[in-house]
């Protein structure tokens, strides 16, 4: 009977290591390492294994995980001007990707092309549009064009065919579609309170973003037409920064709920939540990978 249970065990934990494998790596931007340098970190969804895996960047945020996991984009303004970076996941061949005003990069779903937010053209300062480029740096294509408003977070469907944004442009932060084929826009939230942050679930079917309709900030989910809202919580502290593991049924977050800001994780349901990093650290922009 023992040997049944032990053996039962040892199955179970064996299970768990295999999810564990195929559950990704999160990245995200931390000065754990000291001072109040934020560079690049990896780590388990588990908590475990957590790498260091950029070093000189006094900031290197937004980072962005390609669709086969071997590398990472990412933008900095350590320079004076923000600019986007690759660099493998392992931290290898870390190379500067544009040398204009750019930053907020996502990749296309075939891993081949970058969209990302600029002000370099004739925007006003700080008022980006949506570009996009080539990872071999050719094909510079602008996807928007309308100063003064800024748009900017931008993240690719899932079926390439449309790109999610925040916009300015109602005097206040909203979330719109644009499909690529038509240029046709599409508004998501007509409220009068704001919405950002919004992250494609793997499938394409949901948004996950940051609303403050209550009064601070909470994680949202809807349908990709604006219906079907799920508020996911309802803490008195700030929680933003989403972004969906790759099976799509879990999103790791930003909160100051433990009195630092640390990366929480929950069920797409709004269960499950626990805590994943708990450091005086500053712990911001995850994305979560294969």
């Amino acid at each position: 009977m023992r040997k049944a249970v032990v053996v039962a065990v040892a199955l179970i934990l064996f299970g768990a290591l295999v999810l564990g494998a195929d559950a990704g790596r999160i990245v995200w931007s931390s000065n754990r390492a000291g001072g109040n340098r934020l560079n690049l970190w990896v780590i388990n969804p588990d908590g475990s294994n957590a790498v260091q895996i950029t070093t000189n960047f006094g900031a290197a945020m937004y980072p962005a995980i390609s669709p086969d996991g071997k590398r990472i984009a990412f933008s900095s303004p350590d320079t004076g001007t923000w600019y986007i970076y690759l660099v493998d996941s392992d931290g290898d061949n870390l190379e500067q990707f544009t040398d204009f005003s750019s930053a907020v990069p996502d990749w296309s779903p075939d891993g081949t092309r970058l969209v990302f937010n600029s002000d370099h053209d004739n925007e006003p300062k700080d008022t980006p549009d949506l570009w996009a480029m080539n990872i071999d740096g050719t094909g510079l294509t602008e996807f928007l064009d309308n100063p003064p408003v800024a748009d900017f977070n931008p993240q690719w469907s899932p079926d390439g065919k449309y790109i999610l944004f925040t916009t300015d442009r109602h005097k206040k932060y909203d979330l719109y579609l644009i499909e690529l084929s038509t240029g046709k826009l599409t508004r998501l939230t007509p409220l009068t309170t704001n919405e950002w942050n919004g992250r494609w679930s793997p499938d394409g079917s949901k948004i996950a973003f940051v609303s403050d309709r209550f009064g601070q900030p909470d994680l949202f989910v809807m349908n990709r037409d604006g219906t079907g809202l799920k508020r996911l919580t309802t803490s008195k502290a700030r929680d933003s920064e989403p972004a969906w593991s790759p099976d799509g049924k879990q999103l790791v977050f930003v909160s100051d709920r433990a009195g630092h800001t640390d990366l929480w994780i929950i069920n797409a349901d709004g269960t499950g939540l626990h805590q994943l990093t708990n450091d005086r650290a500053m712990d911001r922009f995850p994305d979560w990978g294969v």
